[in-house]
């Protein structure tokens, strides 16, 4: 068994013409397995694990055939031996099948948000007058506060102090309305 610097170096002269070769070819061989693995993270790791089995193997190339077509073979099994290990790493659907469910959840969020809207008209509807005027003015009419609590003469405070009562008896009422018509779901 060979120890992990035997592998990683070559003698002085098979290293310079790996280099000169590899470089050569280099281009044309990224461009062979991103034809096969058409993403291009896939396809740069694809090909920095083979150049490293090219250089791991670079004593046993036979230097009367080709490079290129050498390469390409040692490429060609790396990629299949990524496909195989990506398809059973993850549950792969159909264009079709991601589509399909994108648009029910899609649809799923639009109707519980007009659901949602709604109830929360209905709900503004029960305050009594002078806190859905409070409502009217600083949420549709986007008044500061500040110049609500000057016109009204009260504290700034008073009048934050008031909104969080009515958010919280709109968000019951809400989540009532909801689950009493059995829409909250």
């Amino acid at each position: 068994m060979r120890n992990h610097q035997e592998d990683a170096s070559l003698p002085d002269d098979l290293h310079v013409k790996f280099l000169n070769v590899f470089t050569q070819h280099r281009n044309q061989l990224y461009s062979y397995i991103y034809s096969l693995l058409p993403n291009r993270d896939d396809a740069e790791d694809v090909f920095q694990r083979t150049s490293l089995i090219l250089w791991r193997k670079f004593p046993e190339y036979d230097d009367s055939s080709s490079f290129f077509s050498w390469a390409c073979g040692v490429a060609f099994y790396e990629v299949k031996n990524f496909i195989r290990v990506a398809q059973r790493k993850r549950l792969q659907f159909r264009d079709d099948v991601i589509q399909q469910l994108a648009d029910e959840k899609a649809g799923i969020s639009q109707k519980k948000l007009n659901q949602r809207a709604t109830a929360l008209q209905d709900c503004i509807q029960k305050l009594r007058d002078k806190d859905r005027d409070l409502v009217d003015q600083v949420y549709r009419n986007q008044t500061a506060i500040k110049d609500v609590a000057e016109a009204a003469g009260s504290a700034i405070q008073t009048l934050y102090n008031r909104l969080n009562q009515i958010r919280r008896q709109l968000t019951q009422c809400i989540e009532r309305t909801l689950s009493y018509t059995g829409e909250g779901k």
